[in-house]
């Protein structure tokens, strides 16, 4: 099989993978926002019962005294759509708070009077979903959409994989540029795949005799820069796009692709690369567009 055969399989199983990998009921958590008046509120299931809080990123988390009124009472301050004040507040431990599929346990938050907020809409809040518990459960809001993003734990573990990566390559780019064979090779799956313009090598040594001809030991050194998105991790690999620049003594080239990692041995290396030019010339000669 040709280079073309190859980058046309290549490009059909990353397109298997990003939609294998994009966002789905299960690996996703969309709760629908409602509406007081212009304000964003969310249900929610506080103390085993379904009730309406209000989302406000600029308010501490609390409870409607009218909804959640047992507890005894203490001298707080607490932050609102009306400021930071000091006030006498009933506080309340509640078993359970469900955002979602996402479960906060013995949950202590001051109960304070909010029918205001209620008669300004023309429905009962039962409670602040505040900046707190919105940064506590991984939230994010989409107004736009009207709904509220609630971080999974598998979206969790994937941002984990995806930050060790980046340290790995980032090692990477550091022994590049600094010509660096030996700590260049061991970024590299022993069995790399690297489809580059009119070039297909296999293996880790063929790899890093293609960059070290090329590239290493150069007057002035050869600089690269990269930038790498849309990961989509997959058990232990991680597939990626990435976009980068390259300085030479004999030319500035321009190069985008797809590449994958895997981690073997307690390290990331990459196992398979391949780009596309985007732009390229003479060295001191900036890409078009760029």
């Amino acid at each position: 099989m040709g280079i073309r055969g190859l980058l046309r399989l290549l490009y059909s199983l990353a397109g298997f993978i990003a939609a294998a990998a994009a966002p789905s009921a299960v690996r996703c958590q969309e709760v629908a926002l409602g509406r007081c008046d212009t304000l964003p509120v969310i249900q929610v299931a506080a103390a085993g019962r379904q009730a309406w809080f209000l989302v406000d990123t600029a308010a501490t988390s609390m409870l409607n005294l009218s909804s959640f009124g047992q507890g005894p009472a203490r001298a707080i301050s607490v932050t609102s759509w009306r400021g930071t004040l000091a006030t006498s507040a009933k506080e309340v431990t509640i078993g359970e708070l469900a955002v979602g599929r996402t479960k906060v346990l013995a949950l202590t938050l001051p109960a304070i009077d909010l029918s205001a907020i209620g008669k300004a809409c023309g429905r009962e809040i039962d409670g602040i979903l505040g900046a707190d518990l919105l940064d506590r459960i991984g939230a994010t809001i989409d107004l736009k959409r009207d709904v509220l993003h609630v971080t999974t734990v598998e979206e969790r573990r994937d941002a984990e994989l995806v930050s060790e990566m980046q340290q790995d390559t980032a090692l990477c780019t550091k022994a590049f540029n600094e010509s660096d064979s030996d700590a260049f090779a061991d970024c590299l799956d022993p069995k790399i795949a690297l489809f580059a313009v009119n070039e297909e090598l296999f293996g880790r040594e063929k790899v890093v005799g293609y960059f070290r001809d090329r590239y290493f030991h150069q007057s002035p050194p050869a600089l690269l820069e990269i930038h790498e998105t849309a990961f989509h991790p997959i058990g232990d690999a991680v597939w990626y796009e990435y976009e980068f620049t390259i300085e030479s003594a004999r030319e500035r080239l321009h190069a985008r692709g797809m590449a994958m990692c895997r981690k073997s041995n307690g390290r990331w290396r990459i196992a398979s690369m391949h780009h596309s030019v985007v732009e390229s010339g003479p060295a001191g000669i900036p890409a078009a567009g760029r």
